[in-house]
């Protein structure tokens, strides 16, 4: 529950002053701020008067992230036509989909009166942040770590160490960060599972390259896994600054080894179970690990250790400059495959040949294509047979909003339409055609010179 404390944050942070009123001739616009129930939703407020009877008001909406282009959501309050009226309107993350702690989310009024006169507020920025908790912070080289679980000192060594293992990253790699980052750490993985709607749940951080925020459950008395999963969240940051694009997406293979390698490499278990598999000859094909990787436990760790490998190969013998130019090239909407062969002279294959050259593992298997059959044209045939039902008409299916709409009563549930009768089609002459193989086309007619046989053996 939240204490007073939390509550007391949640006045400082989130109850944003009003903006200064918008006015056009007689035509104004107060925002009086945002109320937060963090992560479900967020409810916007203002008070529009005029002269005139107020007749239409928009609330244009959005997040600071990196997108493809100027990205504005529309909300259109409902509201009672009159010379004042108070509007609100509320995002439902649980429908859309919530946004980081520490994303911060920009908003303007739009209103209209009977004389076509039109007011547009200033834009207002709100921090989305979980108010639960008595959020800390301390900066260094351009990072900034939110906590509040532990003392000063565990926050400390976190950023100590996540600002080693960037520069790290950068001197070994050349990748190095585009932007400022926040990282926010709670206690444990299940107080941070409280704070996102839709990761998976055995996440125990989770990256947002696009917000340029991390959130990790760190407690102190798991310092140790902290320390090398907080450096391996900030590479996925930074890869995703370099190589943001709105084509292909990193392979898998790539992100994540790379943020293996910038933890400093395998650990103990997890490098015995890779050379157990470069000596079983049980390695996993480069392709097979470049949009995700399984499910099964034991797969999923060879592939990170792949990974990694890879990752360890392509600097240790071509350099950062041309791992560079890999990520310049899928930020320019190169496919892979293209991105790999431009930067290295060689695609996916030729990648994989010369990795298991590298770790002396055996040659992959090279499967040879099957030829597909050529298709003949087969004659078809029509018969008329019984009747069958009507088709059935398509269940409509409800598309998710691009923007979210307006709030719901969390008790409602809508309630379905009643099911209409479909009418009965009235009776006529079954007309129904049936497209016969060639098979069926031979039996049909040797069925029917058999029937002439025994015909003229009758007459005899």
């Amino acid at each position: 529950m939240p204490t007073l404390r939390a509550m007391l944050m949640l006045a400082l942070l989130l109850l944003i002053t009003p903006a200064p009123a918008a006015a056009q001739a007689g035509l104004t616009i107060a925002d009086s701020g945002v109320f937060v129930v963090f992560p479900d939703r967020i409810s916007f407020n203002a008070r529009v008067t005029s002269a005139a009877p107020i007749t239409k008001i928009v609330l244009e909406y959005g997040v600071d992230k990196r997108t493809c282009g100027d990205v504005t959501a529309r909300a259109f309050p409902d509201f009672t036509p009159g010379t004042t009226v108070d509007v609100h309107w509320t995002w439902e993350m649980l429908q859309t989909g919530s946004e980081p702690p520490g994303a911060t989310i920009w908003y303007r009024w739009r209103a209209t009166d009977g004389t076509g006169k039109t007011a547009v507020s200033p834009d207002v920025r709100a921090t989305w942040i979980d108010t639960a908790y008595a959020w800390r912070e301390i900066s260094r080289d351009g990072l900034t770590l939110h906590w509040y679980s532990g003392e000063p000192a565990f926050a400390e060594d976190l950023i100590t160490t996540a600002s080693k293992g960037v520069a790290r990253l950068a001197k070994l790699t050349g990748v190095r960060p585009q932007s400022p980052i926040n990282i926010y750490i709670y206690g444990n993985t299940e107080q941070m599972k409280g704070a996102i709607l839709h990761e998976p749940s055995w996440a125990g951080g989770v990256a947002y390259p696009a917000n340029n925020i991390t959130i990790m459950g760190i407690g102190p008395s798991y310092l140790d896994w902290g320390r090398r999963a907080i450096v391996h969240e900030l590479t996925h940051l930074v890869v995703g600054q370099i190589s943001f694009s709105c084509g292909e997406n990193v392979p898998t293979w790539l992100d994540e080894g790379i943020a293996v390698y910038a933890e400093g490499g395998l650990d103990p278990r997890s490098q015995l179970f890779f050379d157990t598999a470069v000596a079983a000859d049980s390695l996993l094909s480069v392709r097979s690990i470049s949009n995700g990787f399984s499910q099964h436990p034991d797969l999923a760790d060879l592939a990170y250790s792949q990974s990694y490998s890879l990752v360890a190969y392509l600097v240790a013998t071509y350099g950062p400059t041309k791992l560079l130019a890999l990520f310049g090239n899928l930020r320019d909407g190169m496919t892979v495959e293209a991105g790999v062969h431009a930067a290295y002279g060689f695609d996916l294959g030729g990648l994989e040949d010369r990795w298991r050259a590298w770790l002396k593992a055996a040659p992959r298997d090279r499967v040879t294509p099957t030829p597909a059959p050529t298709a003949s044209p087969i004659p078809t045939i029509s018969l008329i047979l019984v009747p069958t039902s009507p088709p059935m008409s398509p269940t409509p299916t409800i598309s998710p909003a691009l923007a979210p709409t307006a709030p719901a009563s969390p008790a409602a549930q809508a309630t379905p339409p009643a099911p209409t009768a479909r009418p009965t089609p009235p009776a006529q002459r079954p007309d129904i055609t049936l497209r016969l193989s060639g098979a069926g086309l031979a039996f049909l007619i040797g069925m029917a010179l058999a029937g002439t046989a025994v015909w003229k053996l009758l007459k005899m």
